[in-house]
């Protein structure tokens, strides 16, 4: 984590000097180049380091079918790499700096919504496993709705190309990476059921303000 935490302030850096490169002032521009390819070089950086980005999600330390099952999905929407940190709990995306956001963003929402649902439409004496079943009933429904929505998307065609990108980038500059130990585990029909119902009400419009893409009511 703390390689991770200091890839990303060098980066900050280097864009900083880039900008600085353009400046009207020779002297300073050429002084802030020349630092900038200096620490281009000392990391070894190339063009993906630059312009990639990466966001830590705060999640759970165990493994949730249905999180897992959301993060999938806007990972894949917004041509993320994603993985879970087992030992921080955090869903980590990796991709250009709009997408994680986005990915980010949409994945939060989605979480705090399905959760906020579960409490309104499940009783409070109902018993955690088919709590857990409703949610992933309703992510599995949103699952189906991002995947049908994100297939007609006009950069559709370059998503897959974006993952492997990321990915490649990921498995370069991280040294350990902890995934999910996943477990086989038996969910109740009626419960997934109730959550899919539900799962059709929750709008698809792209989060954090920007102009929505995909949206469904």
């Amino acid at each position: 984590m703390n390689n991770e935490n200091n890839l990303e302030n060098i980066k900050t850096k280097i864009k900083k000097l880039l900008a600085l490169s353009k400046s009207d002032n020779e002297n300073e521009a050429y002084i802030a180049l020349t630092k900038a390819n200096e620490l281009i070089s000392q990391y070894e950086l190339d063009e993906n380091t630059l312009r990639f980005e990466t966001i830590y999600v705060k999640s759970t330390k165990t493994y949730v079918p249905w999180r897992s099952l959301i993060g999938n999905a806007v990972s894949w929407l917004y041509g993320c790499y994603k993985y879970r940190n087992v030992s921080g709990g955090n869903f980590v995306f990796t991709g250009e700096s709009l997408d994680v956001f986005l990915a980010g963003e949409m994945f939060t929402y989605l979480i705090n919504t399905i959760n906020r649902v579960s409490k309104i439409y499940i009783r409070k004496n109902a018993k955690r496993k088919y709590r857990r079943d409703f949610k992933y009933g309703m992510a599995e429904r949103i699952y189906d709705r991002i995947i049908t929505l994100g297939s007609s998307c006009s950069w559709a065609p370059f998503r897959e190309n974006k993952i492997n990108e990321a990915k490649k980038f990921i498995f370069k500059i991280v040294d350990d990476l902890s995934f999910d130990n996943k477990k086989k585990i038996k969910l109740n029909l009626k419960a997934i059921t109730k959550g899919a119902m539900h799962g059709n009400n929750v709008s698809l419009a792209r989060q954090a303000g920007y102009t929505p893409v995909l949206q469904i009511q």
